[in-house]
């Protein structure tokens, strides 16, 4: 890696408000790049399209549900 590279990414900033965190990846500290993988930053856009289902926070696959709970709709479906 260059020199210039590396000061140039030094020199910025989490952009999180008010974390003076040196950059990591994807505008984002170390701390809030891993939150924000697990799709835990508030007010920043998520790194995939979450489950729709209220407090679920797995990535959402067809339908815009995870996979546990298209399973379960499944389930219900067919017993009823």
């Amino acid at each position: 890696m260059s020199e210039a590279t590396e000061t140039k990414s030094a020199e910025r900033k989490c952009s999180v408000a008010n974390c003076k965190r040196p950059y990591r990846a994807k505008g984002y500290c170390g701390t809030h790049y891993k939150l924000w993988r697990r799709g835990e930053v508030e007010g920043h856009k998520a790194r995939y399209k979450l489950c729709s289902k209220e407090g679920c926070k797995k990535p959402a696959g067809r339908y815009g549900v995870c996979e546990e709970h298209r399973a379960k709709a499944g389930e219900a479906a067919a017993a009823g």
